[in-house]
């Protein structure tokens, strides 16, 4: 039994510790923000006042003290500002991070709540509007903070009492439990030493961990109740890390950072797990380390020790006003020297569970130690106390563990696990770090298993590997032998069993997540991807600037400029401008042509895997082709508009040679000029986005008719010059752009060749999604084609699942099919009202996905609807593949055959359920995916936005990446 210091805090509440550094500083950097795309800072006045008015604007919409508001947001500096208005009111946040937070954790935090207000960010405000249709959601970056009079007075109506904050543990045992910590227990910790870590300002303290972890707690009042400056990290944590002075962390964090490297770090901080010897000994050789223990419900430690280099770990003493007693089964103290339970009493002490009296009078019971009415808490951990007064921690005394910082109830997990169907049994077990699960019987799809327990668990609470077993080995009074099932996870695939165990099956098979859906698999894509190669100006050259597309573009560009060099030096004839308008023109339209695209595909995919991967790379980037297109059609309004300029100044030149353009031939022209620079500029990419059903309808009709319009010109322009005399027949037959305007108009003409009504069987996949099934040709893999109700007035592409066999189960004849999800009114419309036959047109065309036959191991990265186009190659792959899928609901949204299709092609697909994961880091999972899985590159389908984000982010970073952009 150890009493900490009996010590007066100076300050009740952990506001009035703010506004005293607010009033005694304010002007010192409160808040260096690197969440964001650039570098914020906040002075200590500029937070209070930022801090204030979001407290009246919640004061003027009912928020009233002793209220609970839902905290729901993102790392941020409006993150901070969110926590002191709520706590400023008198009022107790809970903290939630937006990206990760389950749903059902939204609903039940909101329910528990008991009021209707919730703040949060315009990043996260669609979640609660979804999931919460009740409530008011404040959105703090899109608050209208006025300034504050010039005699500033902080209304500040917490007292020791109020609610500070409400921490949710994992919720493993089904909905999580809310921790109710006041003010009195955080100021207890961080407004004194150690807790306060020796902060003084001007001191920088990171802000890196996650905010629904109560060590996020430690590290912002640690700082800002003692006058420092809160480092708020971004995506990337060494530019965070570089500038710290103290670093708040858990052990698992803090050794992947070592004081060598990052000397500026004076002061490190670590609870959450057990740390290493190793890793205190080289932390406390270079800064001061403090080694710390504590359970959520005695305010984030209540123990700490400042390691000496050659101690043995331990996790000191009683922080003040702290009292730790570790007791024997009768709730006796144990002498020292002897291991006990531990449990923690005095001003740490939280005030129990949300809404859970019963297990509240549970945990928390009254301190027959100090008989002044306080209680204390049985932490669950196995401790004794050394002969130097501090204690040696043993581990748990239950199931109860932390994994990556957070607490995970391993009867939770069994449970979900138990619940799937078929399951009889199951069992969960913490094995070097992580949880694997067992359950019986054998027969069970262990994908299966994880799946279900993903919708029960957050992300940190699931399986990396699962078991099955034909029955579970006992011991001697019936309960499962858990050590048999510790050998049998780390060892060889015949388990040992131990001889206190019942004889059980050794039938096991063994599923890691790597090889299920959407779980943590044995390749830990989490891990830190290294910077950036190059300096920044010539890597946004490189790979920015200087793209395929924008080469194509340019060197289109480059050709006509050489040929205008050669007009001003040669002074040829001036039909020559027609022939350079025309050879732009039908290169433009050539490079959109069904067969021709496929012609460049097939030669350029075509090159054998065995040649050095510098060519393939290069083929592979044939998917730029569009930047021909865009540079022909540009150099051809250029050059139509400097012949038409040169026709009109020749015609009205009073002193010059009469100009052989009649009257006609200038209206055509410019006629076609202006409808030309129209048709440019409705390309121009930020009209072309925001309107794009109205563009595509503009470029064909506008197209057609500049087709028609070149043809009248061209027409005109050779009867204009044909001499008195002469065949005008003849002449037409011999004017080069005549034939180049042929070639054009069949090309676009070709499409409409194949048009055809043509039959479809539709398959619902769900009730966004539906899959529609075709006959009449089997494209190759990594195509695409396109469908319309009304063919004259919209078209619409698919990428195509090719189907060489027919599937007579299903009664599906050989063909292909394609999936249509929810992206708009024509495929609601679709998927509502499957059609029975459709229109389709010219043949189908390659796209990227067509480019995989170039590599010997690929890895394929799709969000939402970008996993239509690659089902066709993982159905029949090329070449060994393994996929990162992000997608909100994959299951509800596409139904459980394309999952299925996808497991059973590639075991190890991660299915990123981003509507209870939040979304995901694709260039970090997909660097690291690409160096465990050996992969030669990326194939990339997404949205515009996070194609060129990947893109971009692994090429950087020396990995291989393919994604088609907009003009693509």
């Amino acid at each position: 039994m150890q009493y900490g210091p009996k010590i007066e805090c100076p300050f009740s509440t952990v506001t009035a510790s703010f506004y005293h550094f607010v009033t005694s500083f304010p002007e010192n950097i409160a808040l260096h923000d690197l969440s964001g795309a650039t570098t914020q800072q906040t002075t200590y006045r500029q937070l209070a006042i930022r801090a204030q008015a979001l407290a009246t604007k919640l004061r003027s919409l009912g928020v009233r003290p002793h209220q609970r508001i839902p905290l729901v947001v993102k790392r941020s500096s409006e993150m901070v500002v969110g926590i002191w208005a709520i706590l400023s009111c008198g009022a107790q946040y809970v903290p939630l991070d937006g990206g990760v937070v389950p749903d059902s954790t939204i609903r039940h935090v909101f329910e528990q709540s008991g009021g209707n207000i919730i703040c949060c960010l315009t990043s996260t405000v669609h979640r609660i509007r979804d999931l919460c249709p009740s409530a008011s959601p404040v959105i703090i970056d899109q608050q209208e903070l006025d300034s504050m009079p010039h005699e500033e007075k902080w209304v500040d109506l917490a007292t020791s009492d109020s609610g500070c904050y409400i921490i949710y543990t994992s919720g493993t045992t089904g909905k999580p439990k809310g921790v109710d910590v006041t003010h009195k227990n955080v100021a207890n910790l961080v407004c004194m030493s150690p807790g306060n870590l020796g902060i003084r300002p001007g001191n920088r303290v990171g802000q890196v961990l996650n905010i629904s972890f109560d060590m996020a707690a430690w590290e912002i009042f640690a700082c800002l109740c003692n006058g420092g400056t809160l480092v708020i990290r971004g995506s990337k944590w060494e530019p965070a890390i570089e500038l710290l002075d103290t670093l708040i962390c858990t052990p698992t964090i803090l050794s992947k950072y070592p004081p060598t490297k990052y000397p500026n770090i004076k002061v490190a901080a670590t609870a959450g797990e057990p740390t290493s010897q190793d890793l205190a000994d080289l932390w406390a050789k270079h800064a001061i380390y403090w080694n710390s223990c504590g359970p959520t419900e005695t305010t984030i430690v209540n123990t700490m020790q400042k390691h000496i280099v050659g101690d043995g770990l331990s996790i000191g003493r009683p922080t003040p006003n702290n009292n730790v007693y570790i007791l024997d089964d009768n709730g006796s103290p144990v002498p020292v020297g002897e291991p006990g339970t531990m449990w923690a009493g005095g001003y740490g002490v939280s005030r129990g569970y949300v809404g859970l009296e019963a297990k509240t009078k549970e945990s928390y019971i009254p301190d027959p130690f100090t008989n002044d009415g306080s209680k204390m808490y049985c932490t669950g951990d196995l401790g004794l106390w050394r002969p130097d007064g501090s204690i040696e921690i043993l581990g748990r005394a239950d199931d109860q563990v932390k994994v990556k910082g957070f607490r995970v109830e391993l009867d939770g997990v069994s449970s979900s696990m138990a619940s799937a169907p078929g399951v009889t049994r199951a069992c969960a077990l913490l094995i070097d770090g992580e949880i694997h699960g067992f359950a019986v019987p054998s027969n069970q799809d262990p994908g299966a298993i994880l799946e279900h327990t993903r919708r029960l668990q957050p992300y940190y609470a699931v399986p990396s590997n699962v078991h099955l077993l034909d029955e579970f080995p006992t011991t001697a009074n019936g309960k499962i032998d858990k050590k048999s099932l510790r050998m049998l996870a780390s060892g060889p695939a015949s388990p040992t069993i131990s001889e206190s165990s019942t004889v059980f099956s050794t039938t096991v098979q063994s599923a890691t997540l790597s090889k299920a859906l959407s779980g943590k698999s044995k390749i830990d894509l989490s891990r830190d991807v290294p910077d950036k190669k190059w300096p920044k100006p010539w890597r946004g050259l490189r790979k920015r600037v200087l793209i395929p597309y924008r080469f194509l573009f340019s060197f289109v560009g480059f050709l006509n400029i050489g040929v205008l060099i050669a007009i001003l030096v040669l002074r040829p004839r001036v039909e020559w401008l027609a022939t350079i308008t025309a050879a732009n023109l039908v290169t433009g339209v050539l490079i959109r042509q069904d067969v021709v695209i496929n012609m460049l595909y097939t030669t350029f995919c075509s090159v054998p895997k065995s040649f050095p991967f510098w060519i393939r790379q290069r083929c592979a980037k044939i998917y730029h082709l569009g930047g021909v297109h865009s540079g022909a059609g540009i150099c051809a309004t250029a050059w139509l508009l400097a012949s038409t300029i040169q026709a009109t100044v020749a015609r009205f030149q009073l002193d010059g040679p009469p100009s052989r353009a009649s009257l006609a031939n200038l209206v055509v022209s410019w006629l076609l000029c202006g409808l030309c620079c129209f048709i440019v500029a409705a390309a121009w990419p930020p009209f072309r986005k925001a309107n794009h059903d109205m563009f595509e309808k503009m470029h064909r009709f506008l197209g057609w008719s500049a087709l028609a319009l070149f043809w009248a010109k061209t027409v005109v322009s050779v009867y204009d010059s044909t001499p008195a005399g002469q065949s005008f027949g003849h002449a037409l037959a011999k004017t080069p752009a005549l034939w180049m305007l042929s070639v054009a108009t069949f090309s676009v003409a070709f499409s409409w060749f194949f048009l055809r009504k043509v039959k479809v069987n539709a398959e619902p996949l769900s009730e966004h999604a539906v899959r529609l099934h075709f006959d009449y040709t089997v494209p190759v893999n990594g195509s695409f084609t396109r469908i319309s109700h009304r063919p004259l007035f919209e078209w619409h592409s698919f990428a195509t699942i090719p189907a060489p066999q027919p599937d007579l189960e299903a009664g599906i004849s050989a063909g292909y099919s394609l999936v249509v999800s929810n992206a708009g009114d024509w495929t609601k419309r679709c998927i509502r009202n499957p059609p029975t036959s459709i229109w389709v047109r010219g043949l189908p065309a390659c796209g990227v996905m067509r480019i995989a036959t170039l590599f010997n191991r690929v890895v394929v990265i799709a969000t939402g609807s970008g996993i239509g186009p690659m089902l066709g190659h993982i159905g029949h792959p090329s070449c060994p593949t393994q996929l990162i899928w992000s997608t909100p609901s994959p299951e509800k949204t596409f139904g459980k055959k394309i999952i299925d299709t996808i497991k059973g092609s590639i075991p190890g697909a991660i299915i990123h359920d981003t509507r209870t994961q939040g979304r995901p880091d694709l260039v970090r999972m997909g660097y690291n995916m690409v160096k465990e899985f050996n992969a030669e590159a990326v194939i990339i389908i997404a949205n515009e936005k996070i194609t060129k984000k990947v893109v971009y982010g692994l090429e950087t970073r020396g990995v291989p990446a393919f994604g088609a952009i907009w003009d693509s």
